[in-house]
Order: C-alpha cells, then sequence, then structure tokens
C-alpha cells in the first residue's frame, strides 16, 4: 500500500511538473512574441522556462543570456578547432582574432548577468551592444582577407540574441 501511495505521489507530481512547464513555455513565448527575433527567442529560452517558479520579461532576460553564453562557447570552440585547421595563416589569424572576441563578450555577458540582479537595463543593453560588436568585429576580419568565416551562423544569430536582450531589457519594470 506504501508504494503505491509513492509511485502515486510521484506520478502527480510528474503531471503538476509539466503542467507548470507548459504553461511557462507558453509564457515565455507571450513574452518573446514583442522580441525581434520571437523564434529564436522562443527556441532558446523555452527549453529552460521549467526552472523558473514565474516567467515575465527579466526571466526570459536572464535565459536569452544564459542561452548566448552557450551559444558563444560553441562558437568558440568551432573557432578553435577551425584555426588549426585553417587553410592559410590569414584565415588562421582571423579566427584566432575571433577567439578573443568571444571571450570578451564572455566577459560581457558576466557584467550583464550581474546588471540584471540590479534590473539594471542600461547597463544590460551596453553589454548586449558590446557583444553585439564582438561577432561583428570577428565578420569583419574575415571581410578584411576575402575569406569564408567558418563561425558566420553562430555570430548572425548571437547578434540576434542581443537585439532581443537589448529589447526584453525595456520591458522590465522600473524597481
Amino acid at each position: 500500500m506504501a508504494g503505491a501511495r509513492a509511485v502515486l505521489v510521484v506520478v502527480l507530481a510528474a503531471a503538476v511538473a509539466l503542467q507548470l512547464a507548459d504553461a511557462n513555455t507558453a509564457a515565455v513565448a507571450e513574452v518573446c512574441k514583442n522580441t525581434p527575433f520571437p523564434d529564436l527567442c522562443t527556441g532558446s529560452s523555452g527549453k529552460h522556462a521549467a526552472k523558473y517558479r514565474t516567467v515575465d520579461p527579466l526571466t526570459v532576460l536572464e535565459m536569452q543570456v544564459d542561452a548566448f553564453k552557450k551559444r558563444v562557447r560553441a562558437a568558440s570552440r568551432r573557432a578553435k578547432k577551425g584555426a588549426k585547421a585553417a587553410a592559410n595563416p590569414d584565415q588562421k589569424r582571423a579566427l584566432n582574432l575571433c577567439k578573443s572576441y568571444y571571450l570578451d563578450a564572455g566577459d560581457n555577458l558576466g557584467a550583464c548577468k550581474r546588471a540584471i540582479v540590479f534590473k539594471d537595463g542600461v547597463t544590460i543593453r551596453a553589454t548586449m551592444s558590446m557583444a553585439a560588436q564582438d561577432m561583428q568585429n570577428c565578420d569583419e576580419e574575415f571581410r578584411k582577407v576575402a575569406a569564408k568565416n567558418p563561425v558566420c551562423d553562430l555570430n548572425k544569430s548571437l547578434v540576434e540574441m542581443s537585439e532581443n536582450c537589448r529589447v526584453l531589457s525595456n520591458m522590465i519594470p522600473a524597481s
């Protein structure tokens, strides 16, 4: 009997968790629809929604910054791998510069996370602008050497995520 109750409690808890996750995912989509790239916002934030009790622009912004950080790490890994296999010295140099831009973007994201705690929209927007500039600087290195950028797709999505974050920061109510 006690075993059956335990199983019932686990099943009920799982059902409640699923309902909460569905509600939070819908709430993320509702917030994201007001961003310039709503599908990117929902896709990169929605999978983290279950971790939050409430979903509002501030929590979606936090989810976006976390997703941004993961994507910067992926871009950095790709740049590092590409630099090792670069076809020529110019491409290798450009990829190594991109890696340094990704480190800089990581620093900006750290500052952004701290600014979220204080609901400091000005700092959030500034750090996101600087992070976007890092991605654009990486792309520019490849334009200079007339080579294909192997991290171009990631840079494009990161610039779009930074724009979503800037818009989300404007939705934060003043404290």
